[in-house]
């Protein structure tokens, strides 16, 4: 059985149009806007991999953390199911 969450922010992951749920959460939820876009957050996944390996390579100690853009709350709730 899935996992209901509640989105309650758009915003971006790189290329990726995304809502948002538990933003204050040290690892919020992220989902594509629509289904058709997840190839973007897949793109946006791989491009800031290879930037977090670069950096690590040329600082040892750089930590990497995931730019997520918040762009503004939601009028109305999202609930999406995700499964586990």
């Amino acid at each position: 059985m899935g996992k209901s969450i509640i989105y309650t922010h758009k915003g971006w992951f790189g290329l990726c149009p995304i809502y948002l749920a538990e933003i204050d959460s040290p690892a919020p939820y992220c989902d594509p806007r629509h289904w058709s876009l997840a190839w973007l957050m897949t793109v946006s996944d791989a491009i800031y991999g290879l930037c977090f390996w670069l950096c690590s390579c040329i600082n040892p100690d750089y930590e990497p953390a995931w730019p997520l853009f918040v762009s503004a709350p939601l009028k109305t709730p999202i609930i999406r199911t995700r499964e586990d």
